[in-house]
């Protein structure tokens, strides 16, 4: 007997916005918001809208870990550099446009009062270097741990830590930031052919063609929904 494939829902997915600089108490009140969510709705039972300059890695690769446990679609509307790329990488089906998406090389900070966050000298600082090691090792580890190719590693690691470099669109396709999860994509397929009457061929096309179509930076997370569901039956 052939399982049944789940029915879409009419229902839509939940809605979660990621403005600003990354901080740890982000993953608290991600973790609160994420709770309710079911990661077997189909087809997606949250999406998350990224527009960060970055911040701090560490909470944002924790973030990422809830992100992707959550199966979540996430799409770059605004920009995403820096730790926000390892929020964009956990979502199990990614979006970003061309010339948004900024990475760069690791690098410590620190508060001074009355100047505000500056970079940690590692030249003359023989533990800030262990340190930055180490970074490097979690920040591989985890890349790995969310399918992306080793690559986008090496990108980040060639390109100096005071310089960003703006992905352009084969660069995002090529670094994993752009497409859908593998395993993902099998276990979806056949209740996106069943539910959108679709070829199987047709479900990663056109999940891509949702962030040009409707993740402009202005757009109502409503007017989102609605626009994503229309482009995964349409395909227009």
């Amino acid at each position: 007997m052939v399982p049944a494939q789940p029915a879409v829902q009419a229902r839509p997915a939940r809605v979660i916005e990621i403005n600003g600089t990354i901080r740890a108490p982000l993953v608290d009140k991600l973790r609160s918001a994420l709770e309710p969510v079911d990661p077997d709705r189909f087809p997606a039972g949250v999406v998350i809208l990224l527009n960060s300059p970055g911040g701090d890695g560490l909470a944002a690769m924790e973030a990422g870990r809830l992100v992707r446990a959550a199966k979540a679609h996430v799409f770059v509307r605004g920009k995403c550099a820096s730790a926000c790329v390892f929020i964009l990488a956990a979502g199990v089906v990614r979006g970003a446009p061309e010339g948004v998406v900024g990475i760069h090389r690791a690098r410590l900070t620190t508060f001074v009062k009355g100047i505000g966050v500056v970079d940690i000298n590692t030249a003359s600082n023989p533990n800030a270097v262990r340190v930055l090691e180490a970074g490097d090792r979690r920040t591989e580890d985890y890349l790995r741990e969310m399918g992306m190719p080793d690559t986008l590693f090496q990108a980040m690691k060639g390109t100096p830590s005071d310089q960003t470099r703006l992905l352009a669109a084969p660069e995002l396709v090529d670094f994993g930031l752009n497409g859908v999860d593998p395993a993902y994509l099998e276990a979806r397929t056949p209740g996106a052919v069943a539910g959108y009457r679709m070829a199987a061929t047709d479900f990663a096309p056109r999940s891509m063609l949702v962030q040009g179509k409707c993740a402009a930076e202005n757009t109502p997370a409503r007017e989102f929904i609605r626009c994503y569901s229309r482009v995964l039956r349409t395909g227009e």
